[in-house]
């Protein structure tokens, strides 16, 4: 017999292996805040299909991330983490907003902060909760 240690794992699909964890979708948003603040002029680039009458081509166009913060009445930046672009991430149930001070300096304080966080790992669940209503806000389709 062979001398040969043996598992039974598989090898990963492919579309496996390229998809994005929920901790990667929620820090690349994060960062694409952090340079919106600091950048207004900030875009990403995005791929759209676009059909023609000689079929489906892809097409690049570079856009700028809708901000996730605003100011309220008082001059206060508030912040809302999302996943992706529309399900909010709720670092407390029920209460979706943080309050990130006044400044801008603030407000990348405590992105960066959360996205520690998000590091970390302490935020699995919360992210997993977002990336459901996702997933549900698009009709069910698989990822």
């Amino acid at each position: 017999m062979l001398n040969l240690k043996l598992t039974d794992a598989k090898r990963p699909l492919v579309a496996e292996t390229r998809r994005k964890s929920g901790r990667d979708v929620v820090l690349d948003g994060i960062m694409h805040q952090i340079e919106l603040v600091k950048n207004p002029a900030f875009t990403v680039e995005r791929s759209r299909y676009i059909k023609s009458e000689s079929g489906s081509s892809r097409q690049t166009i570079a856009r700028p991330p809708k901000p996730w913060f605003w100011k309220s009445g008082d001059g206060t930046m508030l912040v809302q983490v999302k996943y992706g672009h529309s399900a909010v991430v709720e670092i407390e149930p029920s209460k979706p907003t943080i309050v990130a001070g006044k400044s801008d300096k603030d407000l990348i304080g405590v992105l960066e902060q959360v996205a520690s966080a998000v590091k970390a790992g302490s935020l699995d669940s919360q992210i997993d909760m977002a990336k459901a209503k996702a997933k549900r806000n698009r009709g069910g389709k698989s990822e």
